[in-house]
Order: structure tokens, then sequence, then C-alpha cells
């Protein structure tokens, strides 16, 4: 009987030294990895590696325009383009595409010849049904690698031209996994709210060696200043990107328009150039002065918390569903445009608030995309009716079918009756 009860005790000793080795070795991993520098080579692996622990974020960009900017054409529904139409450019042929770069606005495709990707001469404007080969330089340099890689890959090896995956996927924003995976999920992943992210690909320019049109080597996380040159508008003359007035001209220019806004600098404008005209500054204001504060929904952030202006998550769906809006403006500008004066909301706008929005005039349709103006700036304000006469800039009077048929000169003389104190309450 006493020999039994010994075997008994040993047995539950046993239970417990391997179960506390297992636990300390559980808690010594998550203490390790949660505060282990990240290592600088760490490999990317693909957006699989992030489907079983993050299964709702995997679905919405799997369903995404970000997942859809490079396919294999042999992928049901990739092909939008007609390679029998009567305008097919010559020599433009199907069973020579490997891929197919965009899904909305137009399609590209890349043959291979024998060592790396080419553009094939031709592209597919959705909108119009049509070919196009000219006004793109792209087609004479068909050479993705420097072009479009950057962007429409994970894990590029720039030297190899091999690549870990096709399109915009987890690891284009949260830079590589390897870490993070080995580590269960414990070890860090790059998750700010910092706007580089989007930048690194939604901006025109050159790499700072000016080798490529992407900024190769550029990491989340890091600062993107160091490894691109941006073009930007002289707001003097149209450009082939830009319009005289700043406004973007072209897609994939969001980035530094943002930048030149009044969004960058939500934090800082409460911060550090706050009057205190309005009140006290409290963590309350983070909510719309800060991208931090605009996620922290269970607590009031810190005021030295906070690191970021309003970025492009706050306004944008980033895993998912990439053209419907995470916040409104609404959201932060419930007064008006005149910061917080009530009385100032009524005379702001002289045409039916049923038919308009603030994005109608205040983020105009300024980017022909698809074959018509289709994307809205991302510097907002208004852009006056002068300024179409000037730069040929389409004005927010005139946007959205807003008086479209309405001279420059019909329009301007409106404006001026309307808005002719700008920094003041405007008498109707």
């Amino acid at each position: 009987m006493i020999k039994i009860r010994a075997k008994q005790i040993r047995s539950i000793l046993l239970i417990i030294i391997i179960t506390a080795f297992f636990f300390l070795a559980t808690v010594w991993d998550s203490i390790y990895y949660r505060f282990a520098a990240v290592p600088e080579e760490i490999q990317y692996l693909g957006s699989f590696s992030c489907e079983n622990c993050h299964q709702a974020e995997y679905d919405d960009w799997y369903n995404s325009l970000h997942r859809k900017m490079m396919r294999r054409v042999a992928e049901d529904g990739a092909i939008l383009a007609d390679f029998d139409s009567a305008n097919t450019p010559a020599g433009l042929h199907i069973e020579d595409a490997h891929w197919v770069i965009g899904s909305k606005w137009e399609q590209q495709f890349m043959g291979h010849d024998g060592r790396t990707e080419t553009l094939l001469p031709g592209a597919w404007n959705v909108a119009s049904e049509s070919w196009k080969t000219k006004s793109w330089d792209g087609w004479s340099e068909p050479f993705p690698l420097q072009r479009c890689h950057g962007c429409h890959t994970v894990g590029l090896d720039l030297t190899t031209g091999d690549f870990v995956e096709a399109g915009i996927s987890c690891e284009s924003c949260h830079g590589p996994g390897q870490w993070h995976v080995k580590s269960k999920g414990i070890a860090k992943i790059h998750s700010g709210l910092e706007a580089e992210q989007c930048g690194q690909c939604h901006l025109r320019g050159r790499s700072v060696d000016g080798a490529t049109f992407f900024p190769h080597g550029f990491k989340p996380g890091q600062n993107l200043d160091d490894f691109f040159v941006e073009w930007e508008p002289d707001y003097i003359q149209n450009s082939s990107a830009w319009w005289g007035n700043g406004r973007e001209r072209k897609r994939h220019q969001q980035y530094t328009a943002w930048k030149v806004g009044g969004h960058v600098n939500a934090l800082q404008s409460l911060t550090e150039n706050y009057s205190g005209k309005y009140g006290e500054v409290t963590p309350d204001c983070l909510q719309c002065h800060s991208a931090e504060g605009f996620f922290a929904t269970d607590k009031p952030l810190k005021l030295e918390d906070a690191q970021n202006g309003i970025t492009c998550s706050v306004c944008h769906q980033v895993h998912g569903d990439l053209d419907k809006p995470r916040a409104q403006c609404a959201d932060c500008h419930t007064q008006g445009a005149y910061y917080h004066q009530e009385e100032s909301l009524k005379d702001h706008i002289p045409c039916p608030l049923e038919e308009i929005t603030c994005v109608d005039c205040h983020m105009p349709l300024t980017v022909k995309n698809g074959g018509y103006y289709s994307i809205r700036t991302h510097h907002p304000g208004i852009v006056e009716p002068k300024e179409s006469e000037q730069f040929g800039v389409p004005s927010s009077c005139a946007n959205s079918g807003c008086h479209k048929n309405t001279s420059v000169e019909e329009l301007t003389e409106k404006f001026n009756h309307f808005y002719s104190k700008p920094t003041s309450p405007i008498p109707r």
C-alpha cells in the first residue's frame, strides 16, 4: 500500500515538474520575444502565414483591390481586357502574358524574357473598354523590376528579381513576418499608424540612388525620406503629374498631397501651435487630432503618447474595402470649417446639403484615371473657379457633376459672392 502511494507521489511530482518546465519555458519565450530587438535579417513569408491568427483581416484583404494589383493571368476573373478587340496593339498576345497588373482602372500585362519580367506594349482602359499605347514611357523601357515590382510584389530581391508574393499583402504594410510568426505572435511586428506605409507606393519620384521608381529597401517603421525623393509640384505651372495649383493630376501621389494639407499637422496644431481660444487641451482632443487618439476607444490616450496627426488609416479601411471610408468628415468637423464656431456652419454652404458632401467641395476629383477625373485630391481645400481658368484643374464648384455646364466667369462671380471673406463668418 505504501509503495503504491510512493509511486503515485513520484508520478504527480514528475507531472508537476514537466508542467512547470513547459510553463517556465513559455514564460521565458514570452519575455524574450517581447523585449528582444527584431533581427535585421528576417524573411518575408507571404500572406498565408498570417491567415490562421488574423482570419478576419486576412479575409478582408483577400477580397480587396490590394491583393489584385498583380495576379497570374490564369487566375479566374483576373483578365478584364479583350485581346480580340479591334484596337489590340500589334504584337500583343494573351499567350505572351504571365502576369496582369491592376483590376479597376486599367490593366497592364507582363511577360518573361527568360531572365525577368518584361512589360507588354499596351494598357487596357476598363472604363472605355479599349487599348491605349501612348502617353507612357514604360513601354519603351519595359523593365518591371525597376518600375513596378517594388509596389506590386512582396519581398523583392532587386538583385535577382525574385519575390515572395505577388500583389500588395500583409507584409507590404507590416514588414517581414518571420520573427513574429516564429514567436507565435509574441514578437513585435510593425503596426504603427504613420502614413509612410501607404506613402511607399502612393507617391511618385525616384529612389535615393536613382535606380528605381520605388523606395527599394524601405520597410514599414523606417523614415521614407531616407529611401525616396518625391516629385513635387512647383505651384507655378502644370506638369505631367501636378496641376499648377499643387493638386494631383496623376494617381499614386496621395501621400505627397496629404503632407501639405492640414491633416498631417493636426497633432502639432493642438500641442504646439494652439492659442487656447477654444478651451483647455485634454486627451479627449486627440480623438480628432491624432491617429492614435482616434483608435484609442477604450480609454483616452495621454497627450504625450500621441505620435501622428490624422493619417491614412483614420479615413480608410486599410485591410479591406478601400473605397469605404472608416471615418466621415463630420466625425470631427462637426461645427463646420471655422474651427468649432457653431455660428459659422449655417452660412457655410450655399448649395443644397442633400445633394453635396464635404469631399465634393474640399476634395474635388482632380486626377484623370481610367479615362476621366476619378480620384479625389488628398490635399484638402477649396479649388476656386479662377484656378480652373488659370490651370484647367477641375474646380470645387464644377465637381461631381455640379455646375459642370456653367462658365468659369459665372462660377467665379458666384464664388466671390458667397465666399468673399473665407476667414470669418460669411454673410448670405
